[in-house]
């Protein structure tokens, strides 16, 4: 009996041990019979499953791998074995990565870390840099007389600053702001020489070329025109109204353009850059200001250039910008105005306005959306629609209604600039038709 207990577990070993595969040991095979150990592993395998086969397979690699450690330490104890490379029992890597060490690895975390310190200096630096520019605009007051007499002192004011890693985007708005704002030059020690004669200067040349283009500009040819089916009032001026748009756009949604445009697209009186008189006629901040010289600049402009012709309106436009900033420029500042600043195409459409109403002051003018049956009663002669229009500006100057935001003096000094060029255009033309006239009869007379 105690000779079977001993012997019946044994086939299950073989099962677990993976040894089935092998020969049995004589006293077993002496001591039982073979139907019995038959017997006892089919019983085994139906009460007792067990994957043989993998079992088998576990065993063979336990013995490859006991074998292959012998060897090593039966060489190692002749002193047979030798390291195949330099590496060997080097440090292992992050969970036991036979690379070893990653010098990359590191490196990279450390760049990691270093960055993340530094936009977190450049956080803080930025967070308390707030109180500096309080510091540094209060110095500016105290040390600047202009700045001391400027009444809207909310544009003076310093804002909270937002926290980058909280509000990135407005964080990344203020610092825009700042950056396009940022100026420590002390406009009291500007002369007032040095604040308008560079601008004359600029003005005369603008003026100057603009008389040039216009007496050399050749239109082309149908053919060779961007937009050949569309008038050529309609493409001018859909350039100009394209221009306007993207500017526009700059300020109301790039504000990494906002440095750009404060030195080139907007007049500062006290202290003026000679190229904003040019850029700024074709910038506005504000949809409403966009909008309505927009729609002058089409209702009015189409019409001029039909008139005078794309050369004559493109140096025209440019001209009585250039001429009105210049103007509104030289007033404000002799005014001592110098904090004020000044932008739009108010000045060159209002040119327009004038040009048109002069060489149409003796016709008969109406408002082009009115119905037919309504046009001939509702209707003015040019030059009454711009005496109105020159009245309700005056009036506005001296007893304002839209506030200061208004540039009198600009939209003043384009209505006095187109009617002089109209003035002059007329008696041109007068003088051409009479001259033609005059040599055509010579012709039949001959």
């Amino acid at each position: 009996m105690a000779s079977n207990l001993v012997r019946i577990p044994f086939p299950q070993l073989r099962r677990v041990d993976g040894t089935l595969d092998l020969d049995l040991p004589n006293d077993i095979v002496s001591a039982v019979r073979p139907s019995s150990l038959h017997t006892a592993l089919q019983w085994l395998r139906k009460n007792y499953p067990l994957d043989e086969d993998a079992a088998i397979l576990a065993r063979i690699e336990r013995e490859e791998q006991e074998e292959e450690r012998k060897l090593i330490q039966r060489a190692e104890d002749l002193g047979l074995y030798k390291p195949q490379s330099g590496s060997y029992g080097a440090e292992l890597g992050e969970s036991n990565n036979p690379y070893g060490r990653s010098i990359l690895e590191e490196t990279r975390q450390q760049n990691e870390a270093q960055i993340l310190a530094e936009e977190e200096k450049r956080r803080q630096e930025w967070l308390e840099g707030e109180q500096r520019d309080r510091e540094k605009l209060q110095r500016m007051v105290e040390k600047n007389t202009a700045l001391q007499k400027y009444e809207e002192t909310a544009a003076l004011e310093v804002r909270e600053r937002a926290d980058p890693a909280q509000r990135p985007f407005l964080a990344w708005i203020q610092k825009h702001h700042l950056r396009a704002t940022e100026m420590d030059l002390d406009v009291s020690q500007i002369s007032t020489r040095r604040r308008l004669l560079p601008s004359l200067a600029t003005t005369i040349v603008v003026l100057g070329l603009c008389y040039v283009f216009a007496e050399n500009y050749e239109p082309p040819a149908k053919s060779d025109r961007m937009w050949p089916t569309v008038p050529p009032a309609a493409a001018t001026v859909l350039a100009i109204m394209g221009a306007n748009v993207g500017v526009f756009a700059m300020w109301r949604f790039w504000p990494p353009a906002w440095r750009m445009l404060n030195r080139y697209f907007i007049t500062v009186f006290g202290a003026p850059r000679v190229s904003s008189l040019l850029g700024n006629i074709f910038s506005h901040q504000t949809f409403p200001h966009l909008g309505f010289n927009m729609l002058s600049l089409w209702v009015v402009g189409t019409r001029l250039h039909d008139d005078i012709g794309r050369g004559n309106f493109l140096a025209f436009y440019m001209a009585s910008g250039v001429f009105a900033s210049f103007c509104s420029l030289t007033v404000n500042v002799l005014k001592g105005k110098l904090m004020l600043s000044a932008l739009g195409a108010s000045g060159a459409i209002a040119g327009i306005v004038g040009a048109f109403c002069n060489l149409h002051s003796d016709d008969k003018l109406t408002i082009p959306f009115l119905p037919a049956e309504w046009r001939d009663v509702i209707c003015v002669s040019g030059s009454t629609v711009l005496a109105i229009i020159v009245i309700m500006e005056l009036a506005d100057l001296a007893f304002p209604t839209f506030g200061k935001r208004v540039d009198h003096w600009a939209h003043l000094s384009g209505y006095l600039f187109g009617t002089l060029w109209a003035t002059v255009y007329k008696r041109q033309e007068k003088e051409r038709r009479t001259k033609k006239s005059w040599f055509e009869r010579t012709f039949q007379n001959g």
